[in-house]
């Protein structure tokens, strides 16, 4: 079961006749010990034959050079003890979306937990690397009980699915090792984390059924998703990442790609975004993490704007839901973040107000703290969880898309055959809202600046496919113009956080009250001054971007 060149959906199980290995395909779900009880329970009820449940106590090491060179490719080393028996594995590196782990995998038997490099094929010598004799140490093992069955299916798309759920309790014990790579002794010698999860792997059949039993169980079981392998953990225990904000890759859409193509590989790059996200958002440390998360979630839903005249509102209006959803819950965090940065910033740091500032900033801080809670609930609930499991699902078998998609449908053109006109009706749109300008009011020039943004990211999605000198010019004329709108909307914007925060202080002429009246009106006032300002610059960038010629249109 393999993703094709051309970006079809997966469609069924299949190995490899060329010897390069299997490709592996799971989800990965974690709970407390109670939740993981209950998927036994679900299990049942989701299989057309009686579940026989076997109970195996596993370990493995994991093994790397000591420059970590393995993990750095992505690719994992291992052996596994499993009644007295020894397998050798070697994973390559994941390229699933989401809640989805797909990677190529090659097993040999051996004698021992020490690793066999010669036994392993070419194909998984090449996922390794470059690894001397001697180089290889034990790095990190696993040791667990696992509790497995194969739950039985009839397939969503006719054969028979097979998928083996697998109860893993236990733990990963990393070793520790100082600088020169010697391990260290004392408390410190052996770094810990428990396993708590359940394994779903698609065995046999169409990977439909491998997510609607992973979202039933997330869902009946209240269970989470987890997006890191075994491995992965082990090689965080031994070197912490660092929470840092990710922004979005460029999304390199081909000329031969299919429209179906292009919004797989748009809804892929989205979701990686996002979720590359959630730990800087919970972090809460740099707002940027909020932003990129929303920043991510606006992509996927101006893709479906985009392409909404070839999709069928009955296949993708769920997800229109809940992507809004999840944004509303980073709305105010992210205006809270502006607010005090941008807004607040520059006045307080001018010396404005002093005293009454001092106020603002505190009852602003706590609005802002508030607003990552919400985050936080958010990204940790089941429904964001379903959200995951039902967008990966949806990427991976091209859920917009009829199946199989008829070679005349539109959605299986190719996307060069319709990227000039999406592209010329967001640049026509967006020209038609700004007619006018310096005449345009405050709700005009919202609808503007949504015109823009829609613009900026169909020109992300599709200016690949375009090798001409004028996109250069186009696209930073209208980066320049979406930054002024960007600023206009954080003051309007400002208007109605102060506005609140004043009803949260409601009080007389002294106290807290009047400090935030008081700041409120030098802080609106600082702004109309700097709005006011700006307005020739807003004006000229707006000339040099409509003098811009489109990109896309021939000859340019």
């Amino acid at each position: 079961m393999q993703r094709g060149r051309g970006g079809e959906p997966l469609t069924s199980t299949a190995s490899q006749a060329d010897g390069t290995g299997d490709r592996e395909y799971e989800c990965k779900l974690g709970g407390t010990v109670a939740q993981l009880r209950a998927v036994r329970k679900v299990a049942q009820g989701l299989s057309s034959n009686r579940l026989t449940w076997v109970t195996d106590d596993l370990e493995s090491v994991y093994y790397d050079t000591p420059d970590m060179r393995l993990g750095r490719r992505g690719a994992t080393l291992r052996v596994r003890r499993k009644k007295g028996r020894f397998i050798q594995n070697v994973k390559s590196q994941n390229d699933g979306t989401g809640a989805l782990f797909a990677r190529g995998e090659w097993e040999q038997e051996v004698d021992s937990l020490t690793p066999r490099l010669d036994l392993l094929p070419e194909a998984a010598v090449e996922v390794m690397g470059l690894v001397l004799p001697g180089e290889l140490q034990e790095t990190f093992r696993t040791r667990f009980t696992r509790e497995r069955a194969v739950v039985t299916r009839r397939g969503a798309m006719g054969p028979e699915s097979r998928i083996e759920i697998a109860i893993d309790n236990g733990e990963v014990v990393a070793v520790n090792r100082n600088p020169a790579g010697i391990p260290v002794k004392g408390a410190r010698a052996k770094l810990r984390e428990k396993i708590q999860e359940c394994e779903l792997e698609l065995l046999q059949g169409d990977p439909r059924d491998l997510f609607e039993v992973a979202l039933e169980l997330q869902q009946t079981a209240g269970l989470t998703i987890i997006q890191e392998t075994k491995a992965a953990r082990g090689y965080r225990l031994l070197t912490p990442p660092k929470v840092v904000p990710v922004r979005a890759g460029r999304t390199v859409l081909r000329p031969d790609q299919s429209v179906n193509a292009a919004i797989a590989e748009i809804l892929r790059a989205g979701t990686r975004h996002m979720l590359a996200n959630e730990g800087p958002a919970i972090d809460g440390t740099d707002p940027e993490g909020v932003h990129q998360f929303r920043v991510a979630v606006r992509r996927m839903r101006s893709m479906l704007s985009v392409f909404s005249k070839l999709l069928d509102p009955a296949r993708v209006d769920w997800l229109k839901a809940e992507l809004k959803w999840i944004a509303d819950q980073f709305g105010p965090a992210r205006d809270w973040d502006v607010f005090v940065a941008e807004i607040l910033g520059p006045p307080k740091k001018a010396g404005v107000e002093p005293a009454a500032m001092i106020e603002l900033a505190a009852a602003a801080e706590d609005r802002r703290l508030d607003a990552y809670t919400l985050v936080r609930e958010a990204l940790k609930s089941p429904r964001y969880a379903g959200l995951v499991l039902r967008l990966s699902a949806f990427t991976e078998t091209q859920g917009w898309a009829p199946q199989p998609c008829p070679p005349d449908h539109p959605l299986a053109q190719p996307i060069m055959d319709w990227a000039a006109s999406i592209l010329n009706r967001a640049h026509k749109k967006a020209l038609r809202a700004g007619d006018g300008l310096a005449k345009l009011d405050v709700p005009a020039r919202h609808l503007l600046r949504i015109r823009l943004k829609k613009l900026r990211y169909n020109t992300d999605f599709l200016q690949a496919l375009y090798d001409t000198p004028a996109k250069k010019k186009y696209l930073r004329a209208l980066e320049h113009l979406q930054d002024d709108f960007g600023h206009l909307n954080d003051v309007a914007v400002a208007e109605t956080l102060l506005a609140d925060l004043a009803a949260d202080h409601p009080g007389g002429r002294g106290g807290k009250a009047a400090a935030i009246n008081k700041a409120s009106a030098a802080i609106m006032g600082w702004h109309a001054r700097g709005l006011h300002d700006s307005e020739p610059r807003l004006l000229t960038d707006w000339d040099t971007f409509t003098s811009a010629p489109p990109f896309w249109r021939k000859g340019k």
